[in-house]
């Protein structure tokens, strides 16, 4: 990854003179104008092959996935492969039996599709925030923490501390099949256990067990998610976090602190918290998304144009994007462009997960009809 030049981070950061928009710019409201483009992908059962022959594709000509880094790709793997290890551990542990070398990271590595899309993008997401939390583009040293912190109430505070803690381990640079936290949403980790259920199952019918082994094995993962609890992961304690700040009111001084402190996450769920969206939705759009999209989110939330440009630098870290003389503009286009705007744009965000899947497939079945013709 190409270092950012000193002299286009300082021009991002300090130069705040407005360049009116005009027709010869790019306009970095247009992903607002398209309320459809914060959708996700659309995908479906049975698509493991189509989805593997895309990625092969896009990695042999240079296509979309390409932009991601690779100290993103291998922060993926590893989050895949220690939160595959750890729920096996558990697994094996809550069947009474010795704790061997995982399988199902073994078998994951020669076949990815056993993956579905949505746990994988989840694990991309963890990975992607954890490096935006170790950028040194994204944020300035502290000169003067304690004189900062006493913006937010003791309370706050405390929710602040413990997020960081809890996202600490996001960072880890173990190999990767070394069991980590599996902090995971409750929908994600119910994909993850009985992925890594039917895994663990099929390998030791395979090697000689009695069928019957499945069923307890059925009743084992149920058993480990009905003892998950999302509420202390850093998904929920962000959201909390959120929630003090609301009744605390919060001013463009905190929104400042946090992104020069590279509170990625608590960022995010202001900003999820403002625009009435889930969190994990918001910030999978804020990863894949352009760095258009990235300043479109911030504006909507009413960030100020420092933090947007911290948040785009700071992704650099996760995936390529623009060139610099792009950027520049729709950082010096930022404030012409109104938070109602930018609102539009983000509206599908807003909406329930069955309704967003739906008119991602619609859509998706409409782009390909158009195709056909």
């Amino acid at each position: 990854m190409a270092e950012i030049p000193g002299w286009f981070s300082l021009y991002l950061l300090r130069s705040v003179k407005p360049v009116p928009m005009n027709a010869s710019a790019p306009d970095p409201g247009h992903a607002a104008h398209d309320w459809l483009s914060a959708l996700p992908p659309a995908t479906g059962a049975g698509e493991g092959d189509g989805l593997c022959h895309a990625i092969l594709l896009e990695r042999c000509f240079d296509g979309r996935a390409m932009r991601w880094s690779d100290a993103l790709v291998a922060r993926t793997r590893r989050h895949i492969g220690g939160c595959l290890a750890a729920v096996e551990m558990k697994l094996r542990m809550e069947l009474g039996m010795a704790v061997e070398a995982p399988v199902s990271w073994e078998r994951v590595q020669r076949d990815p599709a056993l993956l579905g899309p949505a746990l994988l993008r989840h694990m991309r997401d963890r990975a992607g925030l954890g490096l935006m939390g170790q950028d040194l583009a994204l944020a300035d040293a502290p000169q003067d923490d304690a004189a900062d912190a006493t913006l937010f109430s003791p309370s706050a505070r405390q929710a602040l501390a413990a997020l960081a803690l809890g996202q600490s381990g996001w960072a880890d640079a173990m190999p990767d099949e070394v069991p980590m936290r599996t902090d995971l949403p409750a929908e994600a980790m119910a994909e993850l256990v009985w992925t890594v259920g039917a895994l663990v199952a099929d390998a030791m019918i395979e090697a000689g067990a009695p069928p019957a082994l499945a069923t307890r094995i059925d009743h084992a993962c149920s058993a480990l998610l009905a003892r998950h609890d999302e509420q202390h992961m850093p998904f929920a304690q962000a959201a909390l976090f959120a929630h003090q700040m609301r009744a605390a009111g919060v001013g463009d001084a905190h929104l400042l602190y946090l992104s020069r402190h590279r509170h990625i996450l608590a960022l995010l769920a202001l900003a999820a918290d403002r625009l009435g969206a889930d969190l994990p939705t918001l910030a999978h759009h804020a990863l894949e998304g352009t760095e258009q999209a990235l300043f479109s989110l911030c504006r909507a939330a009413e960030f100020p144009r420092e933090v947007a440009v911290r948040l785009v630098l700071g992704r650099r870290s996760v995936a390529r994007g623009v060139d610099d003389s792009v950027l520049i503009r729709y950082a010096d286009d930022y404030d012409g462009m109104t938070s109602a705007e930018a609102r539009d744009g983000l509206v599908v965000l807003g909406l329930s997960q069955p309704l967003r899947a739906g008119l991602a497939q619609v859509r998706a079945r409409a782009r390909r009809a158009v195709h056909d013709v």
